[in-house]
């Protein structure tokens, strides 16, 4: 059970109740965030543009997410983005890597590369050496690694909050 309440539609304070659909449906992440509906009006469209292709292609940004879900065990995340990963051309074999399901060694250099900054960025960012920055950006531009950066801080964000307050997966 979540340690916040997930508000209804009914229940959730005007201003926040424009992120139900028509039929007063919303995720669970969603109807957590409805108690703050100040934040709502920055956080939303923020996340959008983080998590939407940009610089970086989908494919890439939902591979990264679901390692630092795996990262931070956020079951929450998990569970809304390995479908997504999946959707947006990321294979069962990628997908089984980043998860820790079978060895990262079975990635494509250009994804193993990512993933080992990406985890360096997660645990330990003093670890992250110029060596490692100069193979990154044999595949990435630095307007790419800017913004998966932002991208790992946001899914960090999210994954803490997701945990702390077990927020469940959606049904």
């Amino acid at each position: 059970m979540s340690r916040l309440r997930l508000l209804q539609r009914d229940e959730a304070p005007l201003p926040a109740r424009s992120i139900y659909g028509a039929d007063g449906s919303a995720s669970p992440l969603k109807r957590s965030l409805a108690n703050a509906p100040d934040l709502l009006e920055t956080l939303l469209p923020f996340l959008g543009q983080i998590y939407d292709e940009g610089a970086v292609d989908l494919a890439t940004k939902e591979l990264v997410v679901v390692r630092v879900s795996q990262l931070n065990a956020c079951r929450y995340c998990l569970a809304a983005h390995r479908p997504l990963a999946l959707e947006f051309g990321v294979d069962e074999q990628q997908l089984a890597a980043v998860c820790d399901e079978i060895p990262l060694d079975s990635l494509a250099d250009r994804e193993r590369t990512i993933i080992e900054w990406s985890d360096r960025y997660v645990l330990d960012p003093g670890a992250i050496t110029d060596e490692l920055v100069a193979r990154v950006l044999d595949y990435l531009r630095d307007d790419q690694m800017v913004e998966l950066a932002i991208l790992i801080g946001a899914t960090q964000m999210l994954n803490h909050f997701c945990t702390a307050f077990d927020v469940p997966p959606t049904a």
